[in-house]
């Protein structure tokens, strides 16, 4: 009877900080790499959630992260390459990305993610998230390092032309700590909409009404806050998908790696849709993944007690 009680008291304690302990979104979720050990074999890391395996290249190591483990990069060759997943391989429809990362090197920029292709290759655009970095040169196209810049750049393929913008934000993210990063796409809301359509467009720019179809809104979070966004549009006629992957820790510039990233990725994960500001709050709060963990755990207990009998 003391066991039976002893049981109960174990089990109700474990459900009760469950309660507290937050699992991750998984509306809209599309893939998810965990970098932990038991999720890797050879140079393949399982897509936890989805059917979207991704391929390690180089030689990083898995080593203790933010949860269990995660990938450490060397920043002279390693990175991983994602498949050209959902709508975030597309850059077209909404999307989510989302990382922890972390990180000490500033000698130079580095990319958490960037993909240049035709036409927008030919002036240094691309489509990405680089750290310590800014642009500079003559002409400003050059990208160059500056200790502290976070710089989302955002280049809308056409057939045969390029519309390309970026923003950079002051963030301590090169400190050795843990960062939460997260990257949304989805289409306006109606308010947007309407101010969309009260701006004033420019002669010489050609595009049909600020609609659903044609504009988006953008936003970038760095542990739980938005840091920048951009709301935009363009003729529909104008964009084409993106078809290479991204390269994790890399610059994928029509299929050449560079920009190597060093240190740790943990907890990478893909939506179909734009997480919403609390969403991004609640998988920046969950400290359990999906919640495996923490079955096993009770399961464990369960088996151990039950010896003592």
């Amino acid at each position: 009877m003391k066991r039976f009680m002893l049981l109960l008291t174990v089990v109700g304690l474990m459900l009760t900080t469950s309660a507290y302990a937050k699992t991750i979104v998984t509306d809209g979720l599309v893939s998810y790499w965990t970098f932990d050990r038991t999720n890797i074999k050879d140079r393949i890391v399982e897509d936890v959630w989805g059917e979207n395996d991704a391929t390690i290249k180089g030689n990083p190591k898995v080593v203790r992260a933010y949860l269990k483990q995660g990938l450490e990069l060397d920043g002279s060759g390693d990175y991983v390459s994602l498949p050209n997943v959902s709508n975030f391989g597309s850059r077209i429809g909404p999307y989510t990305f989302e990382a922890w990362f972390k990180t000490s090197y500033k000698k130079s920029w580095s990319a958490i993610f960037r993909v240049s292709e035709e036409p927008c290759a030919r002036h240094n655009n691309g489509y990405g998230i680089l750290i310590n970095a800014t642009w500079g040169g003559p002409r400003r196209d050059t990208i160059v390092t500056e200790e502290d810049i976070v710089l989302f750049q955002r280049a809308r393929k056409g057939r045969n032309s390029c519309a390309s913008s970026s923003s950079g934000r002051r963030h301590p993210v090169s400190d050795g700590e843990w960062h939460h990063i997260v990257l949304t796409l989805r289409a306006p809301n109606n308010e947007e909409l309407r101010k969309l359509n009260r701006a004033p467009i420019p002669p010489h720019i050609e595009r049909e009404p600020a609609g659903v179809e044609n504009c988006r809104s953008i936003a970038l979070y760095l542990d739980m806050k938005q840091v920048t966004g951009s709301l935009g549009c363009s003729a529909p006629k104008e964009i084409v998908p993106y078809k290479l992957p991204i390269f994790l820790g890399a610059v994928n510039d029509q299929g050449k790696a560079s920009g190597f990233f060093q240190g740790v990725f943990d907890e990478v994960r893909i939506y179909d849709r734009a997480l919403t500001h609390e969403e991004v709050m609640h998988n920046y709060e969950s400290g359990i993944g999906l919640g495996v963990e923490p079955i096993g755990k009770l399961s464990t207990v369960w088996g151990a007690l039950k010896a003592k009998r």
